[in-house]
């Protein structure tokens, strides 16, 4: 036996309440579940630990168990995807940031290869990317738009010095 995470999505066929979340979160605290409901409230997403032998086996537990509890509740719902992980796997993708990575004007200073003036120059033209963040040290942009904003830069500074000395 091993610790096994199964993450079901549904859809349901009426409105799907906070309270009804909760209710189904409740009956399926044996499975330490988690449970979101989706944005337009027509469904969600349930997050289970379940201990068995295999993939297949922790998959017909899960289903099994959140398929008993939404008809208990009174919910008419399909699953439309399932995702069954060991534990290694969902340990690493907890330690994944949620969040992109974000550099400000001295790191992208750093990238480019310029002064933090010049990059504040920079910003200001409509192909520097837009911040995806404004704190009160400054903006914050992500590091790969940047990254590619610099290889772009650095392509047409080659072509336009190319094209002068031909």
């Amino acid at each position: 036996m091993e610790i096994l995470h199964v993450n079901i999505v549904f859809k349901a066929g009426e409105r799907f309440t906070e309270d009804l979340a909760f209710d189904v979160s409740e009956r399926l605290e044996a499975f330490a579940a988690v449970m979101s409901v989706a944005q337009d409230l027509m469904g969600g997403s349930i997050a289970l630990t379940v201990e068995a032998s295999g993939l297949t086996n922790a998959f017909e537990t899960a289903r099994s168990a959140v398929v008993t509890t939404l008809q208990a509740e009174g919910v008419d719902a399909t699953i439309t995807s399932v995702m069954v992980q060991a534990e290694s796997e969902f340990q690493e993708e907890l330690r994944a940031p949620v969040y992109p990575e974000v550099v400000g004007f001295a790191e992208i200073a750093k990238i480019v290869g310029v002064s933090r003036q010049r990059i504040r120059q920079l910003t200001e033209k409509p192909s520097f990317p837009r911040p995806v963040i404004r704190t009160g040290q400054g903006p914050l942009y992500t590091v790969h738009a940047v990254n590619r904003w610099a290889e772009t830069r650095s392509a047409a500074n080659h072509s336009a010095a190319h094209s002068a000395t031909a």
